[in-house]
């Protein structure tokens, strides 16, 4: 089979090239899927006459933010909010912390770490973001220890760094390197928006404008041989149960960093250049979870969300869920430290869950999360009146053979150029589109989006060129 463009992963990205390519008239290309779906890191779930994305949960930005445009040109945007305002903090013994002031100190870090950018020293890689937090702690544990216990100060901190964990999709903050954060760029407006229908709605607008057929589901890409004039791309097709190939003058790769980690030795004829190998090597790609949990009643009182404020100083040891399941003494519970109430669903909190941690828990059965979670709840929150826990539903990036992971950061020892040398093209052949090649957006959909319309911007201004030849 032959199409000039092969463009591989029907995600954000790969769909954002094909919708350039059509938007120019432009029809002689196809989009190679692994999964059964599209959408990729994008995966809505219909739930009690809503839904719960397993995915990307917001839009980041509605100011020069193109998949904001597409979901207000679609009346697809949710611009309520929540009516409730009350955050429930406590230590993992039940005792209620003072609202205001865990929230002025949470206000003061992120001051403070707005200006971080006039102590980065963007020539130092292995400066971290978490050298920067542990001084910042030094000086904000001086000024409110009158007021909190230093173990109770430290869980205070520790949770509002596990937030900035989710955000870089790390391990530990030690691994992110300020470079990236100087560099990043974050868009205006609402930096939380809504989808009203879910994001895979977006998804499916996107897929409407493609000619029909255009993207093949279940095409697990085995080999991307770019050693002749033309470019061979083996698949599985897991629908027919066969081998196949197709031929082409250009391929948009869009797979995940992880997966371009895992793969790319056996992935690519010849291997990638060795420029780009390091890249792959040096940059960081993380893990983040969600585990929603679904109560048996809505929330009354109703709330925004509960914060599990660790203080080290207090013994703590799961009683019930420990002894049922036979865990081991392990502490990945701390990871269930921050659950928010979905804004379109009453009885459902949900939670992230990063790193190591995040990875650990996948492989837990449901029922022993949703044990373990019930404990957590009662034991901390018992002012809460919060009604019986009864179901889990989470995601598993790490498992997934397809993404193997979430999403990207600039690690320590790497640069914004990395990203930079991941997006460039190998020979006019070998394109390659997604959120980890935008240093400027990485980690979000908009990134994704973007990167796959310049990509394709690109291999038409090479097609048209090469035909005037």
């Amino acid at each position: 089979m032959s199409n000039k463009v092969i463009v591989i992963g029907a995600g954000i990205a790969g769909l954002a090239a094909a919708n350039y390519f059509v938007q120019n008239g432009y029809n002689d290309f196809v989009v190679l899927e692994a999964s059964n779906y599209i959408g990729g890191r994008i995966k809505t779930m219909p739930f009690q006459k809503s839904f719960i994305e397993i995915g990307a949960q917001w839009m980041h930005g509605t100011e020069n933010n193109p998949v904001y445009d597409i979901a207000a040109s679609i009346d697809a945007v949710d611009d309520s909010t929540d009516k409730a305002d009350t955050i429930y903090y406590s230590t993992q013994d039940g005792q209620r912390l003072d609202e205001e002031i865990v929230e002025a100190i949470q206000e003061e870090l992120e001051n403070k770490m707005d200006k971080f950018e006039d102590v980065i020293d963007e020539s130092d890689l292995n400066q971290s973001l978490g050298d920067l937090l542990d001084e910042l702690y030094r000086k904000i544990k001086v000024k409110y220890n009158s007021k909190l216990d230093n173990s109770t100060l430290k869980g205070v901190f520790r949770a509002a760094l596990n937030d900035e964990k989710f955000e870089n999709a790390c391990d530990d903050l030690h691994d992110v390197s300020t470079n990236g954060w100087n560099n990043f760029e974050t868009l205006g407006g609402n930096l939380l928006c809504n989808t009203k229908y879910g994001y895979s709605n977006i998804v499916d607008y996107l897929a409407s404008k493609l000619p029909k057929g255009s993207i093949k589901l279940n095409n697990v890409v085995e080999k991307i041989d770019w050693s002749g004039d033309e470019v061979v791309v083996s698949v599985y097709d897991n629908s027919e149960q066969k081998r196949k190939s197709y031929t082409g003058k250009v391929v948009l790769c869009t797979v995940s960093l992880g997966v371009l980690k895992r793969s790319h030795t056996q992935l690519f004829k010849p291997k990638l250049p060795q420029n780009k190998i390091q890249s792959i090597d040096r940059l960081g790609f993380g893990l983040i979870n969600k585990i929603f949990v679904i109560f048996e009643k809505n929330f009354k009182p109703d709330f925004l969300g509960l914060k599990i404020i660790w203080n080290d100083d207090l013994e703590f040891e799961l009683q019930r869920s420990k002894k049922k399941w036979n865990l081991d003494d392990s502490e990945f519970f701390k990871a269930f430290d921050n659950f928010e109430k979905l804004h379109n669903q009453k009885n459902i909190l949900f939670c992230f869950t990063a790193g190591k941690d995040a990875e650990y828990i996948e492989n837990l059965e449901d029922e022993c999360i949703l044990d373990v979670i019930s404990e957590l709840l009662e034991r901390s929150f018992p002012y809460a009146n919060l009604p019986k826990p009864i179901k889990i539903i989470r995601s598993r990036w790490n498992s997934n053979a397809y993404s193997r992971g979430s999403y990207s950061y600039i690690r320590v020892g790497s640069s914004i150029e990395d990203m930079n040398t991941l997006a460039e093209t190998v020979e006019n052949k070998l394109f390659f589109a997604g959120e980890a090649t935008m240093y400027q957006y990485f980690g979000n959909v908009h990134a994704a989006y973007k990167s796959g319309f310049d990509r394709a911007s690109e291999i038409l201004n090479l097609l048209e060129n090469a035909s005037e030849d």
